[in-house]
């Protein structure tokens, strides 16, 4: 019943370097990474403006920021700034800069994945 973490990961490889997905429009599949970048930060946006610092660390809390640093790593960039506030301008525009650093480093993952699929497919 239960899907190995290692087998997911498998077939989520084998299915995105596949020939059965659209070889033929590469720029949609980098678009479309560099857009799941871009919400993936708009996400780590929402969590941070929504936060209650003020309470106690519990696991789900830890499970919630470590996903949140892997799935967006420019956040690390801003590590130091602590006493930034992220509701108003000044968040707004750190994150802006984390969203399009995010989108960028997931359209580079996508051209990965569409060259890929292209070698794979020669």
């Amino acid at each position: 019943m239960f899907v190995k973490p290692v087998t997911a990961a498998k077939t989520l490889v084998q299915f995105l370097v596949s020939s059965k997905c659209d070889v033929h429009k590469p720029w949609k599949i980098i678009v479309g990474f560099a857009l799941l970048g871009l919400a993936i930060a708009n996400a780590c946006y929402t969590h941070a403006a929504f936060y209650d610092y003020t309470k106690p660390m519990n696991g789900l809390k830890f499970v919630v920021e470590t996903v949140s640093l892997i799935l967006c790593p420019p956040q690390l960039l801003f590590i130091f700034c602590i006493g930034c506030e992220v509701i108003g301008w000044g968040g707004f525009i750190m994150y802006s800069i984390i969203g399009v650093l995010n989108a960028a480093l997931y359209s580079v993952i996508g051209a990965l994945v569409v060259g890929l699929r292209k070698t794979q497919s020669s």
